[in-house]
C-alpha cells in the first residue's frame, strides 16, 4: 500500500522548538528554524504544537516566562507552521495562571509538553498544580505532560474529571498499564511521541482498549526524529478512518482550532 503524506495533512502534537545553540545535543539538530520546519514537513508534518523547556531547579518563574516568549516569537515567526503551548509551574500558580490567561486571550489552547523532571520538580498532583489546572480545566484547554508515575496521572484524571489530560509517551508508564488507566479515566489521551512505536501492534492494540480518538500523533522532534513517528502510523494495521483521527482530527477536536 502506498501512502500519500500530504493527504493527511499530519499535525504533530509534541514538539519543541530547539536549535542546535539550545542544548548540547549529541547528534543532528536543526541549526535554523527554517531547517526545522523543513525536515518536518519533509516527514509529512503539516504544522506542529510544543512548549519550550529550559533545564532548572524551579526557583525562578522568570525561566518559565522566557520559555513562554520564545514560543511565541517563533509562531511570529512561523506561524504557518507552529502553534505554541504555554509552560507552566506549580510552585508559582499565581504566576502561571496568568500566562495561561495570556495565551487563552490570544487564541492559544494547548499547555506543555510540561516536564517536571526538567523543571525542579517530580508529582503533578500536587497543590501548586491543582490551582493552575483549574483554570485550564474551566477555560477548556488541553494539558500535555511528560509523566511523571500512572499513579499520579490517575490522581490528576480523578481530581479534574473534565480536564483534557494528554499524556506524553504512554511507554513510560508501561502501555498496557497506561492503556488500562484511559479505560477508566476517559479524559486521559496520549501523544506516541518519543522513541516511537518500539513494539509492532502498540498502537492497534491501543485503538482496541481505548479506540483512536485518544490517540494524537507527536514525535519529539528535533530531540527524537519525526520520520520514525509517521511511519510507526503508516505501517500499523489499522483504518484509514483511524490514521486520519490520530494524525490530525483528533488535536483539532480536542482544541477546537480551526485550521
Amino acid at each position: 500500500m502506498e501512502f500519500d503524506l500530504a493527504e493527511y495533512g499530519i499535525i504533530d502534537a509534541h514538539m519543541h522548538p530547539y536549535l542546535a545553540a539550545d542544548r548540547d545535543f549529541p547528534f543532528q539538530v536543526p541549526v535554523a528554524y527554517d531547517e526545522l520546519f523543513a525536515e518536518q514537513r519533509r516527514a509529512g508534518i503539516q504544522i506542529s504544537c510544543g512548549a519550550y523547556n529550559i533545564f532548572n531547579d524551579g526557583s525562578d518563574f522568570e525561566v518559565i516566562r522566557e520559555c513562554n516568549r520564545r514560543v511565541l516569537e517563533v509562531h511570529k515567526n512561523y506561524g504557518k507552521y507552529y502553534l505554541p503551548g504555554v509552560n507552566i509551574h506549580p510552585f508559582f500558580p499565581e504566576e502561571s495562571c496568568a500566562e495561561i490567561q495570556k495565551f487563552y486571550d490570544m487564541g492559544f489552547r494547548w499547555v506543555g509538553e510540561i516536564a517536571s523532571y526538567v523543571m525542579g520538580y517530580k508529582e503533578y498532583a500536587s497543590e501548586g498544580m491543582f490551582k493552575i489546572l483549574e483554570l485550564v480545566q474551566s477555560l477548556d484547554m488541553v494539558l500535555n505532560y511528560h509523566p511523571y508515575s500512572l499513579d499520579d496521572t490517575c490522581k490528576l484524571a480523578a481530581n479534574f474529571p473534565k480536564l483534557k489530560i494528554v499524556v506524553a509517551h504512554p511507554y513510560n508508564c508501561g502501555i498496557m498499564p497506561s492503556y488500562q488507566a484511559a479505560q477508566k479515566y476517559k479524559n486521559l489521551y496520549f501523544d506516541i511521541s518519543g522513541r516511537g512505536l518500539p513494539f509492532w501492534g502498540m498502537l492497534k492494540k491501543g485503538v482496541e482498549m481505548i479506540g483512536a480518538d485518544h490517540l494524537l500523533f507527536g514525535t519529539d522532534f528535533p530531540v527524537l526524529s519525526a520520520g520514525m513517528n509517521t511511519a510507526g502510523v503508516l505501517f500499523e494495521h489499522i483504518s484509514e478512518s483511524d490514521r486520519k483521527k490520530i494524525f490530525r482530527e483528533n488535536f483539532l477536536n480536542l482544541t477546537g482550532y480551526k485550521l
